[in-house]
This record gives C-alpha cells, structure tokens and sequence, in this order.
C-alpha cells in the first residue's frame, strides 16, 4: 500500500499534519477563537489559499484533530486486553493525558460543538494519512471505519457480557451518557477548577457499573 501512494498524496497529508500541529502550538492552554488562519499559516509555512482548500473553515481543523485523535485511540486499545469499562478508563485517560499537553484543544472542542450543537461528523482520513501518521499499522481500513461512538459501543457491549453493566440501563443509553461524559466531565472538572480530571472521569463513571 505504502508503494501506491503518490508524491501529491504524502504532500498534501503533510500539509494538513503541518497546519494541524501549528494551530495545537498556538492554541496552548487558551482558546481556537483567538487563534489567526494567517498564524497558523506563517507558523505551517502554509499559504492561505492552500489552507482554505484543506479546511474552509477554520473550526474544521478541531474536527480533523478528533478524526486522528479517534485513529489513535483505536490504535492504543488495540494493542492492549482492556475490554468494557477498562477500555473507557483507557479513553478518558487519553483525554486526560492530552489535556495535560494541549489544554485549550478540548474545551475549545466542546465550545465549537455547542455552537454547531451537533456531534462532529470526523473527516475519513487517507491511505496517505494513515500510512504517515501511523506507519507500524496496516490496519487502515479499521482503523478509518472506527470512530469514537463504535469505541464507546464496543466498550459497553463488553462491559454487559462481563455483567458490569448498571441493570437500569440498556447498552445504548450507556453508550449515550459515555458522550455525556467523555465532554461534560471535562468541562465539569475545568469549571469547578479540579486538577485531577482522571479523578471526575472516575465519579461520573461509578453511575454506569454493576
């Protein structure tokens, strides 16, 4: 697969890679609203116009983070046994550990989501993508088909087989109040100014456990 990948294809993945670690490195622990295209750009050594071609919208970078942020996920359960509510702690612990590198990602994340009041619909990343960003793996196909909701679906399908699951709730609403808490949570520890965010993960998830 490597072999098939074009010139064009490697450049392009690379400029979206470059404009996306520019806007991380200027975001730092404050927020995306304040962050320029022409900074981004000048940081990337990007031109405007390509970085309109990738992303019209500015606040379509933060969408394409989460599409490889889910990538990795993926990528980090797959090489491990967690299952069911382990496989969660391993999620929350990866927001909780990138949160720690880049504190203004996510809740600029969960900022631009209430505006959109949507769930964000994650661009499919390329071979050329996944082949850069994830060389060791070959897996691209599951690794592109999986977003955060399948992680989440998968976890507690686990979770109920194992009898670990809450008996008033079904698999889905489980699933949902995982959403609930994988950004309310977050928001919840930062508003409350409490440093351990593992910690209000952990809080929140004790009302999904038999």
């Amino acid at each position: 697969m490597a072999e098939a990948l074009t010139l064009r294809e490697k450049k392009k993945a690379k400029t979206k890679f470059a404009l996306l670690d520019a806007a991380l490195e200027l975001i730092g622990d404050g927020s995306f609203r304040d962050v320029l295209v022409d900074d981004i750009c000048e940081r990337a050594e990007v031109s405007k116009v390509t970085f309109f071609k990738f992303f019209p919208q500015k606040e379509e970078l933060l969408v394409y983070y989460m599409s490889i942020w889910q990538a990795e996920c993926f990528i980090e359960l797959q090489s491990t046994d967690k299952r069911g509510w382990e496989a969660v702690r391993h999620i929350f612990a990866k927001v909780t550990s990138d949160g720690v590198k880049q504190p203004g990602i996510m809740l600029s994340l969960i900022s631009f989501l209430a505006e959109q009041k949507m769930h964000p619909s994650v661009p499919l990343l390329s071979d050329a993508e996944l082949h850069l960003r994830f060389p060791a793996h070959e897996e691209r196909e599951a690794i592109r088909a999986t977003d955060l909701h399948q992680l989440f679906r998968k976890c507690v399908q686990e979770a109920a087989e194992d009898g670990q699951l809450a008996l008033h709730l079904s698999e889905e609403e489980a699933v949902i109040l995982l959403f609930s808490m994988f950004y309310g949570a977050y928001l919840t520890a930062h508003l409350f100014h409490v440093s351990d965010y593992m910690a209000c993960y952990e809080l929140h998830l004790k009302s999904l456990i038999r």
